[in-house]
């Protein structure tokens, strides 16, 4: 048996409400990990990234289903 693949959500620094609101919307999905940014200045995220844990390319079903959820909450990724 195959573990399901993961995906990091990484959330601009600069927008801590938003982080919050995505954080709750994949608390119930253990494929998914919410971060917020640490960076500063100008190496700080400037939007919301998704990407594979461990690098390579995301599942497709997976990347569909975090997209939606992002949508609902007004956030393009």
């Amino acid at each position: 048996m195959s573990t399901p693949q993961r995906c990091l959500v990484i959330v601009p620094n600069t927008v801590p409400e938003l982080y919050t609101q995505v954080v709750a919307a994949f608390a119930a999905d253990p494929r998914v990990f919410v971060l917020r940014d640490r960076r500063v200045d100008d190496r700080g995220a400037t939007a919301v990234g998704v990407f594979a844990v461990g690098g390579g390319p995301l599942d497709p079903a997976l990347r569909r289903v975090v997209a939606e959820k992002l949508r609902t909450l007004g956030v393009e990724a």
